[in-house]
């Protein structure tokens, strides 16, 4: 808005000009936060970042381009009105992190860095080589438990086919004898596939 200012126009006369864009733009509500604007409008974290855009038409002395409406500012003026950092960045920096610290230290690297960063990678190879071994070693844990396993069932129920072939039937219903019967089908087929011809 102060962009448009017009001529002889006091700051009063801005303001109500911004309230009623304000309005205009966001569904006929009104600017309820004016209160908050005049305590943090001078701060310089939310002041602009980059200066307002401008024609540039001549040089001045410096060499440096001059806006059409400005030519007699010079460019310390506006380093002073830029934005500090912030707190995050600030950290970054000390700390060496960020943005800031590699393009402070880029294309500067030390043997003792190399050297570390080769030695780190040999460290990385080799524990992927171990894992990889120790990988293959428990899938061959696990496929000999699951082969005893196998073993352990199928002994199981040839002791129980055992059991069922030397049990005397004779007391037995016929329900019963034709029960024992598909059961010792049931189990000679598990057992002994190969007899299936």
């Amino acid at each position: 808005m102060k962009s448009a200012h017009g001529s002889g126009e006091s700051d009063d006369q801005i303001m109500e000009r911004a309230h009623a864009t304000f309005k205009s733009e966001n569904s006929q509500k009104p600017f309820l936060l004016e209160y908050w604007w005049r305590v943090v409008k001078d701060q310089p974290e939310w002041g602009r970042v980059h200066p307002l855009e401008s024609k540039r038409t001549k040089i001045n002395a410096a060499g440096a381009y001059t806006s059409s409406s400005n030519q007699d500012t010079d460019e310390g003026s506006t380093a002073v009105n830029r934005r500090p950092i912030g707190q995050k960045r600030a950290k970054a920096l000390l700390k060496g992190k960020g943005k800031a610290a590699s393009q402070a230290s880029e294309g500067n690297l030390s043997n003792e860095t190399v050297n570390f960063f080769n030695d780190f990678q040999l460290r990385k190879s080799e524990a992927i080589e171990k894992m990889a071994e120790a990988t293959s070693e428990h899938a061959k844990v696990i496929a000999e438990q699951t082969a005893a396993k196998k073993e352990k069932a199928k002994a199981d129920k040839i002791d129980k086919y055992l059991k069922l072939m030397t049990i005397d039937i004779s007391t037995f219903s016929d329900e019963q004898k034709a029960r024992h019967e598909r059961v010792l089908n049931r189990l000679t087929k598990e057992l002994f596939p190969e007899d299936d011809l």
